[in-house]
């Protein structure tokens, strides 16, 4: 990747966007940054007053890929998987944009507007959805509660997916989650439709 330094601000958050990625947020220093890019260590300073101010634009660029993925989605089902999909794909960044790291978003403007941006747009996908099973109920107040339902099911699928990735399965007996967890996960959007379905149906 070719980096221009008449856009060192960008560059910076590209670069630990793709850092996060390979050596983890947590490891993520300006100064490694600034050697890479071949500047100097205080450029970029110029730009971001701490680390965090950068791993917000990183958390905010993340929210934008995420809401990306999920607008190529046909429907809502569609957009579902893709959440789990990016987080799979980014799990570093998805552990950066959910987690407490960052602690109050309303101190980073541009997170906040990504993150809304990005649930809103599921709430409204989920509104259509509602609308096309034939709900009743498209108050604001219950199509808000059922997209945060929908948000932690799909949050516990993502660890749990997760979890599947480093454990061998095991027996396959009824008691054994891991060898669950990847049949569900062959067939994913079966079980999404199965359960988001049954969350709207209460």
């Amino acid at each position: 990747m070719k980096y221009h330094h008449g856009n060192l601000k960008e560059n910076l958050i590209e670069l630990a966007f793709s850092e996060c990625e390979q050596i983890g947020w947590e490891n993520i220093s300006l100064r490694n940054l600034s050697k890479k890019l071949d500047v100097s260590q205080t450029a970029p300073y110029r730009h971001f007053e701490t680390k965090e101010d950068l791993l917000a634009e990183v958390a905010a660029k993340g929210f934008i890929k995420l809401k990306e993925g999920m607008d190529e989605g046909s429907d809502f089902l569609e957009t579902g998987n893709a959440y789990i999909n990016f987080a799979l794909e980014f799990p570093n960044t998805y552990d950066l944009m959910l987690g407490t790291h960052l602690g109050h978003f309303g101190n980073y403007p541009n997170l906040v507007k990504a993150a809304n941006s990005t649930f809103n747009d599921l709430t409204l996908d989920l509104k259509q959805h509602m609308l096309d099973l034939g709900n009743e109920d498209l108050s604001d107040k219950n199509v808000g509660e059922k997209a945060i339902s929908i948000w932690a099911l799909m949050h516990g699928m993502v660890g749990i997916l997760r979890k599947t990735l480093v454990v061998e399965e095991g027996h396959g007996d009824i008691g054994d989650g891991i060898t669950i967890a990847k049949r569900i996960k062959d067939d994913l959007e079966s079980f999404l439709a199965k359960t988001v379905n049954n969350i709207l149906s209460n």
